[in-house]
Parts: structure tokens; C-alpha cells; sequence
């Protein structure tokens, strides 16, 4: 059962607190492990009105990049803030979190579905051929 923290968790660091940005994501099955879910946190470097900033190495890019994570929803070329569920790449608490990954994994099996459809489709065409 994965625990729900509701608030943003903080540490310290040189006496100062330090948010932390939540993502889950799928931890897929290999040789030498099952599939399973994990839970990764982000610290956030800096902080704007709009914006949060990771860094950019824990997620692979390069150094001189700057990942930034969206406090508001993009809506039309604009920002608005609908206090509904906001599509961004990492959260400041797990429950928004898990419903982020929830959504993801459900686009993902509904794009693989089509896929995988429009793949058969093919077959047949091409056996009848």
C-alpha cells in the first residue's frame, strides 16, 4: 500500500529547506528484476511564480540545460490555473503524483491498443494480398 503524503515534503540542506518534486514512474521487468513502481524525488533548485526548477542531470539532459516544472496548467498558448488536474512532468505531492502516473499509463495502453489494432489491420490486409 503506498502512503499518501498530502503536503510537500522538505529537507534541509545548509540549514535551509528544500522542496522536493514527486514523479512515479514503471520500473520495467528484465532478466534480473520484476516490474514494479517507484517513487522519484526531485529536489527543487530554484523557484519562480510559474515555475519550479530540477536538475536537469538526474533526468538525463545535459548540465547547461534547465528543466522547469510548471506550477500552472498551459491552456492556449497562456497559463491558467484550474486548480483541477494539471499535466507536468514531476508534483509536490504524491496523491497528485500517482494521479499523474495513473493518466499517463491509461494514454499509454489506449495508444498501444490503437497500435496494435491498426497492426493487425495490416496483416490482414497483406495475407489477402
Amino acid at each position: 500500500m503506498i502512503s499518501l503524503n498530502l503536503i510537500p515534503m522538505k529537507i534541509k540542506q545548509d540549514n535551509r529547506e528544500i522542496k522536493i518534486l514527486y514523479r512515479y514512474e514503471i520500473s520495467y521487468k528484465s532478466y534480473d528484476d520484476e516490474t514494479d513502481v517507484v517513487l522519484k524525488e526531485y529536489p527543487v533548485l530554484r523557484e519562480t511564480d510559474f515555475c519550479y526548477f530540477i536538475n536537469p542531470q538526474i533526468i538525463g539532459i545535459p548540465k547547461e540545460a534547465k528543466k522547469r516544472v510548471l506550477k500552472l496548467e498551459k491552456f492556449n498558448n497562456g497559463y491558467q490555473q484550474t486548480g483541477e488536474y494539471t499535466k507536468r512532468f514531476a508534483y509536490i505531492n504524491k496523491s497528485d503524483a500517482k494521479l499523474n502516473f495513473i493518466k499517463r499509463t491509461q494514454r499509454r495502453i489506449a495508444w498501444y491498443d490503437f497500435w496494435k489494432e491498426e497492426c493487425e489491420k495490416g496483416l490482414k490486409i497483406i495475407k489477402s494480398l
